[in-house]
């Protein structure tokens, strides 16, 4: 290991001096005030001009050490200048690094700020450290210097070199760090040689850092470049985050530093595994350098060893814990490593009660979604086609992408002007035919027709709803009283022709004559007609097209008894039937009020009611509605991904081509236990004979790695409802493995 630069003492200037030599080689006049520092000498310089920090380098360091470092600084501020690090001023001859009496000179603009807090370093500001280490990661990929490869006893990749200060440890500690050293060697490093190398700061610490007066959780300056080395990024991560774990949990302090930097920098969680092992290594490697100091330097020991005691309290703090508990809470609070419990079917039960089912007699126990797969914690990969939450596909990168970038900018509500929920309103208000154009957002589709129900009584004064027999249209109190599938009818709520009728070639006129009588029941419980609710694909009463002329014969009544005409899209919308993108548009009628929700987020969550101008006018002035999360920035990232993806990789005309050779392929496999299959888009409806047919074909397509369900009023029409992302490859899965199953049974 080379220790020159250590061994050979700090430039011999005092302050006098250095103010001559800021005039001499950069015309800045000032008064010089010494800083404090291990190897070169620093000052800072305040003058008419302004500040600067002058450096004066150690004539032991390499001669293109400041050349490194000031080129270091200007690659970082050029791909992100809005890092906050100083700019290095030139020579009046243009060059970054000047000379005088044999010593180089680095002069760079003194960001003034405070000193962060020495006690109790808040949670805030170790958040700060870590984002600012992961943006200036970010920022010095692609930077590379000769200097950056030395021998450096700083680099953390180099600490089995250090073993020979051990000599210089105090005997009572020596056995402690000479077995954590031999650890270090034997499982942290060969792992960090399997990770790429880039330039590391490797000095990011409260002493390098100044903070905002008035904020003192956000840093606006970070100096000295000096132990700059290369290495894995893990490295920059684990040397920024030693420091916050000085006099608190280890484990608080890393979670909190490295799920910052993973915001700013995405780890693999490999990386974020040898957090611990990498901050125990730089206790060692600190403890060992400042054992050598003290004893080689005794005129600088305050500086030398000023974080000793802290590096060997926070040593014995993490060897005195369980290191994979360690690891797991730091890959938790990255998103990562939630541990499966022992029994998790039974802890479902004890702590989410009784109320929530299970899909499938054998329960799905996913671990991860990619597109149309689902992959249990086994590792066995499932082809969903079931799930019309990830409209898109799990985890789409591009709605993830956005949503994670927005999380770091803002998350707020809808009584701040918020140009991301604007923009998104505007959006979507472009998707629906005029005067459709006002846009309110909720949580989910229940909420949406929870909301679009205290629209129609303040618009209408009534309280009566129309829907029909089976129907779902959610959870609230209001919309659990219209989802006959569900629940008992009220009073107020009366149910129109269900399947029967929706079978039948003249169900537009079917359902007028069904309309005026439940207007007549209504009027005998003297409700008043609030509105009619219509799920579009008619997804509980077995899965339908909308009849021709179903819906005109709706809005006819609707504008004869002044109720409103509601289409419930939660489910239909956004591409799943088709190019026409609404299940209302097959019938060319304009609703009062359009409800939407799953699929908008693609797993965020996220519902809206989009209704005309005038209704929404009519609405405000006798009602007030506001959600707190409803709208959020979040959400309208969200959204607008899912409706850039949606566009940009055609996935409405995908649904109708896909859906279409599905529904062939299963009408070709010609058994003689289907009834029928229909429904529009990727919206499939399988009619089988009975309802335990129905469940013996659903458990046993699960049971061959394929994710479907059912519904209807008899439990006995197969659902297939896949992410749109589903193509005829995934057709062709499906169709085999149900080809199989149907023969068996």
């Amino acid at each position: 290991m080379d220790f020159t630069v250590f061994d050979t003492p700090q430039p011999a200037v005092g302050p006098a001096q250095a103010e001559q030599i800021a005039v001499a080689v950069y015309g800045v006049g000032g008064v010089a005030s010494p800083l404090a520092g291990e190897r070169d000498r620093s000052f800072r310089i305040d003058g008419d001009r302004g500040s600067y920090v002058l450096k004066i380098g150690n004539r032991g360091d390499r001669p293109d050490a400041l050349e490194a470092q000031a080129a270091a600084m200007a690659h970082a501020l050029a791909f992100d200048p809005s890092l906050p690090l100083p700019r290095v001023i030139p020579t009046p001859d243009g060059d970054p690094v000047g000379s005088h009496d044999g010593y180089l000179l680095q002069l760079t603009e003194h960001i003034d700020g405070a000193a962060p807090v020495e006690r109790d370093t808040p949670p805030g500001l170790r958040r700060s450290l870590g984002s600012l280490a992961g943006r200036l990661s970010i920022a010095l990929r692609g930077y590379d210097h000769a200097a950056l490869h030395r021998l450096f006893p700083w680099d953390l990749t180099k600490l089995p070199q250090l073993a020979p200060l051990l000599d210089h440890v105090p005997t009572e500690r020596r056995s402690v760090l000479a077995e954590a050293l031999a650890t270090f060697e034997a499982r942290v490093l060969p792992a960090l040689g399997r990770l790429g190398g880039q330039p590391v700061h490797g000095d990011l610490h409260d002493d390098n850092i100044v903070v905002d007066p008035d904020d003192p959780e956000r840093v606006i300056g970070l100096f000295d470049f000096g132990d700059m080395s290369w290495g894995p990024r893990a490295i920059e991560l684990a040397v920024t985050t030693t420091y916050q774990c000085f006099g608190t949990d280890p484990a608080q302090a890393m979670a909190q530093v490295v799920s910052a930097f993973h915001v700013a920098d995405p780890l693999h969680p490999a990386e974020m595994a040898l957090v611990p092992g990498l901050v125990a290594g730089r206790c060692v490697q600190s403890l060992l350098m400042a054992a050598r100091h003290l004893a080689t330097h005794p005129d600088n020991a305050e500086y030398a060893a000023g974080d000793a005691e802290n590096m060997w309290d926070t040593l014995n703090r993490l060897l005195a814990v369980d290191q994979e508990t360690v690891v797991e809470r730091v890959l938790r609070a990255c998103g990562f490593g939630f541990p499966s419990p022992t029994d998790p079917l039974a802890l479902r039960r004890e702590r989410l009660g009784p109320t929530l089912s299970l899909s499938y007699d054998n329960p799905v126990h996913p671990e991860r979604g990619v597109g149309v797969w689902l992959i249990e914690h086994d590792g066995r990969r499932l082809l969903d086609a079931y799930n019309n939450v990830p409209q898109v596909g799990h985890a789409h990168p591009e709605v993830v992408s956005a949503l994670t970038a927005q999380a770091r900018r803002l998350s707020t509500n809808t009584r701040y002007l918020v140009d991301e929920v604007v923009a998104y309103a505007d959006q979507l208000a472009g998707l629906f035919p005029d005067p459709l154009g006002v846009v309110m957002f909720t949580n989910s589709g229940s909420e949406a027709n929870d909301l679009a129900y205290q629209i129609a009584r303040a618009v209408t004064e009534g309280q009566g709803v129309i829907t029909t027999a089976h129907a779902y249209h959610g959870t609230t109190s209001a919309t659990a009283a219209m989802s006959p599938e569900e629940y008992q009818s009220p009073p107020h709520a009366v149910t129109v022709g269900g399947e029967e009728t929706l079978r039948r070639a003249d169900a537009a006129d079917v359902l007028g004559g069904q309309l005026a009588e439940a207007t007549r029941v209504l009027e005998s419980r003297e409700e008043t007609p609030a509105m009619m609710i219509c799920d579009t694909v008619f997804s509980s009463e077995g899965i339908f097209d909308l009849p021709h002329g179903y819906l005109r014969t709706a809005r006819k009544w609707a504008v004869e008894t002044g109720a409103l005409l509601v289409a419930d899209e939660v489910q239909a919308g956004f591409g799943r039937v088709g190019p026409r993108f609404w299940g209302f548009a097959a019938d060319e009628v304009v609703p009062d009020i359009v409800t939407l929700g799953k699929p908008m987020g693609n797993g965020y969550p996220m519902g809206a009611v989009v209704t005309t101008a005038a209704i929404a006018e009519r609405f405000a002035a006798r009602w007030h509605f506001f959600s707190t999360f409803a709208g959020s920035p979040l959400a309208a990232a969200a959204g607008m991904a899912v409706l850039d993806v949606i566009e940009g990789e055609g996935l409405a005309g995908q649904a109708d081509r896909v859906g279409a050779y599905l529904r062939r392929g299963i009408a070709a496999l010609a058994h003689p236990g289907i009834a029928a299959v229909r429904g529009p888009g990727l919206f499939i409806g399988v009619e089988l004979a009975d309802a335990g047919t129905t469940h013996r074909v659903v458990e046993e397509m699960r049971e061959r790695g394929v994710l479907i369900g059912s519904t209807g009023p008899g439990d006995n029409v197969l659902k297939i409802r896949p992410p749109l992302v589903f193509t005829e490859h995934h057709a062709d899965i499906l169709l085999d493995r149900l080809a199989g199953v149907l023969d068996q049974i």
